[in-house]
């Protein structure tokens, strides 16, 4: 009979194209592992997704919440029609704006879970394609009849919506509804009776993401008869943004029904361990497209991160235009097409900070300068930077080609720096402005007869102290430019760690991105100097180091092993301090001169990209999921044997993978789909055996 059930099925399959097999096989949870097993004879089968964001005291949250949770291990079905925002208060209009932002990208999120939904459609949603939607319009004139009624029946709450379409919107804030299966495949009726409805509240009127901003968060999920309400409770937006996101990850697709699936109840309390969890891109040495800079940050929200540091240009480009020194762009860009205007810098800052997300600019120096400055010696103003002649030789001069690196000595430069400055004032309003400091090369300063000249006429000699004063000055000098740029704007600035930074930096004034390898014992004399930081080990976050074979030194730094997610996840900053004789780098308190809060000067931590060999067309496969394993080291910052077991992680880690790409993020697996079909089954050999009394 199971035969004869089975050759129908395929011959149904044959002859009609839209049919697809059923499945046959149901997943249970044992230990935090969704098994697998044949269905037949099972009351009712369950669905991996449903034992996924079921199965573990945390299901498949990513990252995994620092406070209370609680889980039922039971869902409901329900069509995301159905699903609506009944309550979204707060006292402050912006941030009602802000909200209605996040609730239509969070419902765009859950209509992109229906495996048929097409992937040409999940793109960031800008204000110029909204300019351009006439035909959008026709194109629903001329669908189905009943699905024009359909989407005329929905409620009045929708067209209230509908009407107060926020800023960014590729269409109308519903279209996307229209392209979704779910719209085109009603579920089974049962599911059609549930509703699901949404209750925020946001009690601070935070509408800029800033260091000290509460991004916590509450969430609690009740089910009652054919009712889910799902009520978030935060301070700010920034953590009614993450509840959302977290609401997403409890919400699965339904095969059986053609509908999702949400957990029945769960309460979670949920706040980020360390304040910054950024990522650094560079776009000097390879231009990325805007709408590839909006698809970064939308997968960098997907994982509740909150800085971008946007090093924007390099010796090799300088694409940010500017309205105050437009030569700068004239001669510095790739050409005409690779430039970011002002339009497009603000919409990308706006677009970070509806995702919970903070953009650091950096116009680096002194090193790392070459395009953009040659204009002003045919004024007469001078080089204003130098090592830039093609004929010398870039391998005695820099770490990498082009090399370039500005004049200290020359006070034209200033002024430019300072309206550059202002420039970004404007277009970005920036918390924090990272001024480089990486880099900087003495060789280049003592091959140039204008320094030479100069140290003889100021009777200095060519040493390297005199060289750590020329960087001094050129420092001291950026650093009064940007803060006359600021008009008394509280801007802080970054600098690359250094022996430079350790003995000229004003420690109060600064923050430090500490670039030193995990075991530099330097890194716990910052700490112990009171110096506020950002961890940035390039032997454990530094993302060109994944398959990186490009020229200079920047290649001979990086590891001989790869660093894998697992040295992502494993890298921890508290357990660096404590390793390092910080003995109470886990409480509150860090015994200094200043009895200075370990929180105070810990500000979290920064995975890097510098485009060497990557651009638009690589960046997201190369970052993810190693970044997200990131991620939930500054968010959760684990510590519990059970968190930094390799192989529950990573069963973990392969769910959030498959959840971005199904948010048209296109990210690397890290093992075949073989190993999500049966979680107990691609463990190593120790681990296969500790597991065999409940595996088997």
């Amino acid at each position: 009979m199971k035969v004869f059930v089975a050759a129908a099925l395929l011959a149904l399959a044959a002859a009609e194209g839209y049919f697809r097999l059923p499945n046959p096989y149901s997943y249970s949870c044992h230990k935090g592992l969704c098994l697998r097993e044949e269905s037949t004879g099972i009351r009712r089968r369950h669905s991996l997704e449903e034992c996924q964001i079921t199965c573990g005291k945390y299901g498949s949250i990513w990252p995994q919440p620092t406070g209370k949770v609680e889980l039922s291990n039971e869902t409901v079905s329900f069509s995301p029609l159905h699903m609506r925002v009944t309550k979204a208060a707060t006292s402050d209009n912006r941030v009602a704006r802000m909200l209605d932002n996040a609730i239509q990208h969070f419902t765009r999120t859950i209509h992109f879970l229906h495996p048929d939904f097409p992937q040409t459609e999940k793109q960031p949603l800008t204000p110029e394609d909204f300019e351009n939607t006439g035909h959008f319009s026709q194109k629903f004139q001329n669908e189905d009849p009943a699905q024009q009624e359909q989407y005329r029946q929905r409620s009045e709450y929708d067209r209230n919506q509908l009407r107060q379409r926020p800023r960014y919107s590729r269409e109308e804030p519903e279209s996307f509804i229209r392209r979704s299966p779910f719209l085109r495949k009603r579920s089974n009726p049962g599911v059609e009776s549930h509703n699901v409805n949404i209750e925020i509240t946001v009690t601070a009127s935070d509408h800029k993401l800033r260091l000290d901003t509460d991004e916590s968060y509450n969430l609690v999920i009740q089910t009652v008869g054919d009712e889910t309400t799902a009520t978030i409770l935060a301070s700010t937006y920034y953590g009614a943004r993450h509840a959302l996101e977290t609401l997403s990850q409890l919400i699965a697709y339904d095969d059986i029904n053609n509908a999702v699936q949400v957990v029945r109840d769960a309460q979670i309390q949920d706040a980020p361990s360390f304040r910054y969890r950024g990522f650094m891109l560079d776009t000097g040495r390879n231009f990325y497209p805007k709408e590839d800079l909006m698809k970064l940050l939308d997968s960098m929200a997907y994982n509740k991160m909150n800085y971008f540091h946007w090093h924007i240009n390099d010796a090799a480009s300088f694409p940010m235009y500017s309205n105050r020194v437009p030569k700068m762009t004239y001669y510095g860009a790739y050409d005409a097409r690779k430039v970011y205007y002002p339009e497009d810098i603000r919409e990308i800052v706006e677009y970070a900070n509806l995702r919970g997300i903070s953009v650091i600019p950096e116009i680096g120096g002194p090193a790392h300068n070459a395009a953009g400055w040659q204009w002003a010696q045919k004024e007469g103003k001078g080089k204003l930077a130098l090592c830039t002649d093609s004929n010398e030789p870039w391998f005695e001069l820099s770490k990498e080609p082009p090399s370039g690196q500005i004049n200290p000595i020359n006070p034209e430069v200033y002024p430019i720096l300072g309206e550059l400055y202002r420039d970004l004032m404007d277009y970005f309003d920036p918390e924090m402005v990272h001024m480089g400091g990486d880099d900087v090369s003495f060789k280049c300063w003592q091959s140039s007869e204008e320094i030479q000249q100069y140290l003889s006429q100021n009777k200095r000699e060519s040493t390297s102290r005199e060289y750590f004063e020329l960087w001094n000055t050129y420092q001291s000098s950026a650093f009064n430019s940007l803060q006359e740029a600021a008009q008394g704007r509280q801007v802080t600035p970054i600098i690359h760690s250094s022996s430079f930074a350790r003995n000229y930096v004003n420690k109060d004034a600064y923050i430090i991105q500490l670039n030193e390898n995990a075991a530099d014992t330097a890194i716990a004399d910052y700490i112990n100097n009171g110096y506020k930081v950002i961890f940035s080990n390039p032997d454990q976050w530094n993302l060109d180091c994944v398959t990186s074979s490009w020229i200079g030194e920047k290649a001979n730094d990086c590891p001989q092993e790869t660093p894998t997610w697992e040295s992502f996840y494993r890298n921890s900053p508290l357990d660096i301090l404590s390793d390092q004789g910080i003995s109470n780098a886990r409480s509150d308190l860090v015994d200094n001169q200043q009895s200075s809060k370990l929180r105070d000067l810990v500000l979290g931590g920064e995975a890097t990209l510098q485009s060497h060999e990557v651009d638009n067309n690589g960046l997201q496969s190369k970052i993810w999921p190693r970044l997200s394993a990131f991620a939930e080291r500054l968010w959760t910052d684990p510590t519990d044997s059970s968190f930094l077991d390799a192989g529950f992680t990573q069963k973990r880690l392969n769910i959030q993978r498959t959840r971005m790409v199904s948010r048209g993020i296109r990210a690397d697996p890290l093992q075949p789909e073989y190993c999500m079909q049966d979680e107990s089954a691609c463990y190593s050999k120790e681990q296969h055996r500790a597991r065999t009394s409940f595996v088997n």
